[in-house]
């Protein structure tokens, strides 16, 4: 009776202990909590029926970076070198984020079973001291190296505002403003700095990074100061921005003889926008201010068909296409841009502070998108497009001169290449460029140098454009660079509708000579082409036995080339086409060669994708109807895993899953496809099929009934839509 009574007030008291105490099995990799007192689940937030479903599998509730370090902790315990010691993070019941320290150690082993017991506390708040600690160092580390001005130290969870004076101006005090963004006081910012100033201080908010803005303010002064504010943003322990610190430094004078030169330097009289003058001293000014680990871009934009406006419509309405251009310039680029008309049709934008090449990428496709006019003159239109050049500092060059001339080159190409589109100078530029747009600390220094296939660069450019055939072009131009081409280019009848000749032209070898009738040509040449050879070739012009293919081949100045069929149900679309205008065998090794087979597939399919864009309006239909529901809708590829659509609730929940993410990896953080995958029990004859299961949606964090169904259900790239429902509070419970 009285060991009874000590076995009962020893379990209640490991009951009531603060601590999490829990008895695991391990066998097998499997590792299975058989005691787990109360103190556990009041720590988790968890009733013991939901914390035992959820320590059941226990790595789902532990953030997916620290993963490792929970799994080398169970390896060190197997080894019984006495106890150990992890940190990791983990979700509660609630929904919180919290850390959790375990002191684990091996209680007992027979054969392959393990027993282990483990300590667990709650060292949420230790560690959010510690973070505060880290992140006052880091704050007086960029704080410290402030030469005067003001200094600026926001509070992103507290929403709180604090500006202080530095040591040089000797004053002291500070101010404090609460709610700040809540609250944001609109009359403090110049009206015309106010939209510049937010997009600034929320993109600072949104992930880390260093931002420099001009901007006027009167907060500190009666009326309108010129401020220069140099801020960075910092990341807080939950994996978001908690802190954005910097420095203001007055530049009133210094801003004013700016403008004063600007206003002394004639603005052009019909465009409003600088003239060829103050642009190319602003920008060399610019320049002159520029860091060397500063990104920026000049972009020189070149009107196409322009004299035929002037020569048809008259001068009046010529004088309108630049005024209209100007306009969708300024609505483009932001106010610390420098925006010129430098010539009759030819605009120069200078963009500062770049973050990555990236944005120069969209912003020259927003400018081609929005710099496009039509006019009607005697049954027939005339198109007023623009070409793009684009030279970036400091890659390209260090002065004014060198990124004109770059730009300028880059122009010629563009408009070489068909018209109507842009170019980042030269194509090896452009191909380290679509390597490394996801890594903003790419070393120019270090060249070529990179890791990634041609395969998976190509995929990555098709599939972040969301302009079909610009994206078609990019991707010739990468071909076309990667195997020393000199041109490259599509083909395609009627029924494969691209707008003109999707090519690219290496610089030297542009033929001058991209008329409709040209275009029509060489689908002709493709077509005849066809008649000899089925499927990919390469063709040697001493190898023709057709006479007017050999004189195509020599008026085109074309030695070798390498030709690629396009074809649907059998029938021919048109050709992919690399020519080589040099006396140079045009040879490849056997891995090349099933590299070059495997990239005219990939583009083979991208291509018959634009032309079937009419059999695809049901599907984006249905696309906008999935958007709109409230559960949580993935569309995904089953052969590739690949995820081709999330819905916005999707999005807002989890906004690190994205297109193109592997489903398994992405919702699951498993490195292989899931063994309980619900896509495998669909039936690929039956466009009916669909099926249902109750699994844990790791991205989420929550149990789910996802619903599988085809979208698309054909023998090549079929689609399954997965819609899932939150079913944690029943599934649990």
């Amino acid at each position: 009776m009285a060991m009874d009574l000590v076995k009962e007030n020893f379990e209640s008291l490991i009951d009531n202990v603060i601590a999490g105490i829990c008895f695991f099995e391990y066998e097998k990799g499997v590792l299975t909590p058989f005691y787990v007192n109360e103190g556990m689940f009041r720590m988790l937030g968890y009733s013991r029926a939901q914390g035992m479903k959820i320590l059941n599998k226990v790595e789902m509730s532990i953030i997916p970076e620290d993963l490792e370090i929970f799994n080398q902790g169970i390896e060190d315990v197997l080894k019984d070198d006495g106890a150990i010691d992890i940190e990791f993070r983990t979700v509660t019941g609630s929904g919180g984020l919290r850390w959790l320290y375990v002191r684990g150690n091996l209680y007992s082993r027979e054969g392959s079973k393990y027993i282990i017991v483990a300590i667990v506390e709650d060292i949420t708040e230790r560690k959010n001291v510690e973070e505060e600690l880290q992140q006052q160092a880091e704050r007086l580390h960029i704080l410290s190296e402030a030469e005067g001005g003001k200094i600026i130290d926001y509070n992103a969870k507290t929403d709180v505002m604090v500006i202080k004076s530095s040591r040089e101006y000797d004053m002291s005090g500070e101010q404090i403003i609460r709610k700040y963004m809540e609250h944001f006081d609109e009359s403090m910012v110049f009206e015309d700095d106010l939209a510049y100033y937010k997009s600034i201080f929320r993109g600072l908010l949104t992930s880390p990074k260093n931002e420099t803005i001009e901007y006027r303010t009167k907060r500190f002064d009666s009326d309108y100061t010129w401020y220069q504010l140099n801020l960075t943003s910092l990341l807080g322990p939950e994996g978001y921005v908690t802190r954005v610190v910097g420095r203001m430094i007055n530049i009133h004078e210094r801003k004013l003889k700016e403008l004063d030169l600007l206003l002394r330097a004639e603005k052009d009289a019909l465009t409003g926008l600088y003239n060829k003058g103050a642009t190319r001293q602003l920008i060399e000014n610019a320049i002159e201010d520029s860091k060397k680990d500063t990104l920026n871009a000049l972009m020189i934009i070149d009107l196409d068909n322009f004299k035929e406006v002037n020569d048809l419509l008259g001068h009046a309405q010529g004088d309108q296409v630049l005024v209209d251009t100007a306009a969708a310039l300024n609505d483009i680029f932001k106010g610390g841009d420098i925006v010129g008309r430098i010539g009759g049709d030819e605009f120069v934008v200078f963009m500062k502070n770049l973050n990555a090449i990236s944005n120069a990428d969209i912003l020259a496709n927003k400018v081609v998108r929005n710099v496009n006019f039509s006019f009607d003159y005697e049954e027939r239109q005339i198109n007023v497009t623009c070409s793009v050049g684009i030279a970036i500092f400091p890659y390209h060059g260090g002065d004014y001169d060198e990124l004109f001339q770059k730009a300028d080159k880059a122009v010629y190409t563009a408009k070489a290449n068909g018209k109507c589109g842009y170019r980042i100078y030269d194509a090896a530029t452009t191909m380290v460029y679509h390597a490394t747009r996801k890594n903003t600390e790419y070393n120019p220094e270090k060249g070529m140098e990179m890791n990634r296939s041609i395969e998976d660069l190509v995929m990555q450019v098709l599939f972040e454009d969301k302009n079909m055939e610009s994206a078609l072009k990019s991707a010739i131009e990468l071909i076309t660079a990667e195997y020393h081409f000199h041109r490259g280019y599509v083909c395609g009848n009627e029924s494969l509708p691209i707008s003109h000749t999707v090519q690219f032209a290496a610089t030297g070898y542009e033929s001058g000579r991209e008329s409709q009738e040209h275009y029509e040509l060489k689908r002709v040449v493709s077509e005849i082409l066809f008649e000899s050879f089925k499927k990919v070739s390469i063709i040697h012009d001493y190898d023709l036995t057709d006479d007017e293919m050999h004189d195509y081949f020599r008026t085109e100045g074309i030695k070798s080339m390498l030709y690629y069929p396009i074809t649907s149900q059998g029938e021919f679309q048109g050709a992919v086409i690399f020519e080589n205008h040099e006396d140079v065998q045009l040879e490849f090794k056997e891995n090349e060669k099933e590299e070059i087979r495997s990239l005219m597939r990939i583009l083979e399919a991208h291509i018959l994708q634009i032309g079937l864009m009419d059999r695809l309006q049901d599907f984006v239909t249905q696309i906008a109807i999935f958007d709109n529901l409230d559960s949580y809708v993935y569309v995904v590829n089953p052969d590739t895993y690949e995820l081709c659509f999330v819905n916005k609730k999707v999005l807002v929940s989890t906004p690190e899953v994205k297109i193109g993410n592997i489903c398994y990896k992405a919702l699951q953080n498993r490195d292989t496809p899931c063994d309980n995958c619900v896509m495998r029990n669909l039936n690929n004859e039956d466009p009916h099929s669909r099926c249902t299961a109750e699994l844990f949606n790791f991205s989420l964090r929550c149990w789910c009934r996802c619903s599988a169904s085809w979208l698309e259900c054909k023998e090549e790239n079929g689609l399954v839509l997965l819609n899932s429902i939150d079913i944690s509070e029943y599934f649990i419970g």
